[in-house]
């Protein structure tokens, strides 16, 4: 390893060397960390706070599924979905709600 001003060169073997070298990353177990000095939230700060996911839209909350769509259907249904400024699911889901 060689030192000129700011710059390092590293020779193949120094680079070799060093990537044999193990990370000294440590990891803690939750119970070892100390959260004395983090300061408690508000509940004015709490309430500010959102649910994380995705937010309830109509009536009752949806359910994740995966189907299997013919490309060209839903190439057609994300089409209709952009024009009429909508996320395709929620088309799929109002073409199924009007059908059943």
């Amino acid at each position: 390893m060689k030192r000129k001003s700011n710059t390092i060169e590293l020779s193949v073997r120094d680079l070799q060397t060093k990537a044999k070298e193990k990370p000294t990353k440590t990891t803690r177990k939750d119970s070892e960390i100390d959260y004395s000095e983090i300061p408690k939230f508000s509940p004015k700060q709490l309430a500010k706070f959102k649910r994380p996911g995705r937010p309830i839209l109509g009536e009752t909350p949806r359910k994740a599924v995966s189907i299997r769509i013919e490309e060209g259907v839903l190439k057609k249904l994300k089409t209709r979905a952009k024009k009429q400024g909508v996320a395709y699911q929620s088309l799929i889901n109002d073409i199924l709600k009007k059908a059943v």
